[in-house]
């Protein structure tokens, strides 16, 4: 069996997520528990089963399906998200939104943005999910009550899906094979119970919210409420289960191995220096330097057509034990030819930025072209190397190279001096002051890794004119985005 995301050697197996205690916790079928993910309110496996989308504190965030590289999709202090569904691409998620009040569906692309309202109307919508199909449900007060409507996965074409109403309906969930929605629905007696409805038919259940669909769709896992889980037959009354504490947020057939991710440490600029470019336009000159500081690799693999201008990037992880997981595409690799360089780069690895130092305001940004990753200096801080692996020099003086294979090995250091390819910023005409100059690695989000919150490093610095000189000193530095 392949899947998009992995390799046909990684072992495959039935996984449920829960929110128990206000965490998430992934579920073997022996029904061992495992502590996934801390603080959160809800949670959605991607379609291949190796990211992991979840609610905290009215936020969308996104972790590799180990708990490992969690990261905020936005901060957005004035809204309430939650609900994430993905695409069946993996490429968007669908999410619940509430603006002022007012619930609205909107869906988010990955790996960085934009997000967008979808299914719009002067009603509120809430509870969209998206089937494997690419079939999206919500539910809309545009017909006064609450009714549940499908349509398109970019919102289109909105239809009535059933004929029944409730007092309210939450927790929509399609089963695996696109045909119906199970969800719980507020009765008029006060209770909420669940329901099995194909559009036509409506089969209420038990008592209970949050219901999620087997892999096979023949059984409904539930919150049963007093903070128990159940589990019943599809029909909602053979053959009951108990599953123990907590609230059932998905359950799916995924990629069991454990994977290696690397973890890529921006250090702050340096080695800076002032040069005068002719016309009267200054240089600020940079060096920069990315560890690898593990546990794994930096592997990628890219390949074009040949009639195609650029490479596109996939990230191989390496599983503990061997084998290695395929990520989905994400990445640019470029010909380049910029003077001594001449070869593939990846696009976004490094970006630098001159920001002032009161609102923190972009001023400048580097025109560097990417970079090409290699096992050229062995210098992480704190890590033991082994010998290098990654020495191609990324296919230089071969544009009609197809196939380009790049990294960086644990304990490596990918380092550029200042002015080398792009190293720079034009500081022309800027006002005297304080600045912060700002490096991110991996600042498209491209590359998995098993923590972000390293990856940005930067400088306060001063920036002085004398007679018609810049002159640049170094007030600070900080091992964030500033400090």
């Amino acid at each position: 069996m392949i899947y998009a995301g992995g390799t046909p050697s990684e072992p495959l197996d039935v996984r449920m997520l829960a929110v128990d205690r206000s965490a998430i916790v992934r579920i073997a079928p022996t029904g061992t528990r495992t502590p996934l993910i801390r603080d959160a309110q809800d949670a959605a496996y991607s379609p291949d089963g190796t990211f992991v989308a979840f609610a905290r504190d009215g936020d969308l965030w996104l972790a590799n399906s180990d708990g490992s590289g969690q990261r905020r999709l936005a901060a957005t202090p004035d809204v309430a998200e939650a609900g994430p569904s993905w695409l069946p691409n993996g490429k968007a998620i669908v999410y619940t939104a509430e603006v002022n009040g007012s619930r609205q569906i909107r869906v988010v692309s990955l790996p960085t943005g934009p997000s967008k309202r979808i299914a719009a109307s002067s009603a509120e919508e809430y509870s969209g999910v998206v089937s494997r199909q690419g079939r999206l449900a919500f539910v809309s007060t545009r017909n006064d009550t609450p009714q549940i409507f499908v349509a398109q996965s970019n919102g289109y074409g909105a239809t009535r899906f059933s004929t029944e109403a409730f007092a309210d309906v939450h927790d929509l969930a399609w089963s695996p094979d696109g045909t119906e929605l199970a969800y719980d629905a507020d009765q008029e007696d006060g209770t909420t119970t669940l329901v099995v409805d194909d559009g036509t038919t409506q089969t209420v259940g038990p008592v209970g919210a949050r219901p999620v669909w087997s892999p096979s769709g023949g059984r409904i896992a539930y919150d049963a409420g007093g903070g128990v889980m159940q589990s019943v037959d599809a029909d909602l009354v053979s053959d009951v289960r108990q599953l123990g504490s907590g609230s059932p947020v998905d359950w799916r057939v995924v990629p069991v191995g454990i994977p290696l991710f690397p973890n890529l440490v921006q250090r702050p600029p340096s080695g800076l220096v002032v040069m005068p470019m002719g016309n009267g336009r200054w240089w600020l000159g940079y060096a920069s330097m990315v560890d690898n500081r593990g546990p794994g690799i930096i592997w990628i693999r890219a390949n074009r057509r040949r009639d195609e201008r650029f490479m596109s990037v996939r990230q191989h992880v390496q599983l503990k034990g061997g084998g290695d997981r395929v990520d989905a595409p994400s990445g640019e690799l470029h010909y380049v030819v910029a003077p001594p360089h001449y070869h593939w780069h990846m696009l976004g690895y490094v970006r630098t930025e001159l920001r002032t130092a009161g609102d923190f305001a972009l001023r400048v940004r580097d025109h560097k072209s990417g970079f090409c990753i290699a096992d050229h200096y062995a210098g992480a801080i704190g890590v033991r190397h082994g010998p290098p692996r990654f020495l191609d020099n990324c296919k230089q003086f071969h544009p009609e190279a197809l196939y380009v294979e790049e990294g960086s090995s644990v304990g490596y250091t990918d380092r550029y001096p200042a002015f080398f390819h792009g190293q720079q910023l034009d500081i022309t005409g800027l006002k005297p002051g304080n600045y912060w100059l700002v490096q991110y690695a991996n600042m498209d989000l491209h590359l998995r890794e098993t923590r972000y919150d390293d990856n940005a490093a930067s400088l306060l610095i001063r920036l002085s004119w004398h007679a018609g000189t810049p002159h640049v000193t170094t007030l600070r530095t900080c091992h964030k985005e500033r400090c």
